[in-house]
């Protein structure tokens, strides 16, 4: 009869512990579903970045903005000091333009966005990749250069796929240690 009494006491604790997984399960299956339908509006920057204007246009380096990235982990991205070292007067008509020059005039606050992100088990760093093997940008951020607007979203999904036959083309590790930590 204890024999009884302890298996319906387990078996009734392993129902209470499925049904709270299933609840728990369901709740984040409705999270994510309200994510969706209300629409992840993703990065936005604080200004409308036209780097078609700047890399094509004006034939800027990507390093007058991104000033670490043949040198560091990450590129950096461009500070209010950057943007003033031509905007202290408007540059162009529209009001973005003139929005920017009021940024610069005010002092700030201007501050950028990282767009592209990794997993934090991947390392990977921009010297290695731009400084070191001389990798275009858009090898990993796609037409980013050609962009009149900023993108809310990664132009390109980097996947470990990718970068394993970016590797192999390359003829570079593939080892796992190479990269994941």
């Amino acid at each position: 009869m204890l024999n009884l009494l302890r298996s319906d006491i387990l078996a009734s604790a392993w129902l209470r512990g499925r049904r709270l997984a299933a609840i728990v399960a369901a709740l984040a299956l409705i999270a994510a579903l309200a994510r969706a339908l209300a629409g992840d509006p993703g990065v936005v920057q604080p200004i409308a970045f036209n780097h078609r204007k700047h890399t094509q246009d004006l034939q800027l380096g990507c390093e007058l903005c991104h000033p670490r990235v043949r040198i560091g982990a990450h590129p950096g991205l461009p500070t209010l000091e950057t943007c003033a070292m031509c905007h202290q007067a408007q540059q162009g008509t529209s009001a973005e333009a003139a929005r920017v020059t009021e940024l610069v005039t005010a002092g700030g606050p201007l501050v950028f966005v990282k767009l592209f992100r990794l997993p934090p088990h991947v390392y990977y760093t921009h010297r290695r990749h731009v400084g070191i093997a001389n990798l275009e940008c858009r090898n990993c951020h796609g037409d980013i250069a050609l962009t009149t607007t900023p993108p809310r979203r990664p132009l390109v999904e980097i996947r470990m796929a990718t970068c394993i036959a970016c590797h192999e083309a390359q003829r570079q590790s593939t080892d796992c240690i190479a990269c994941h930590r």
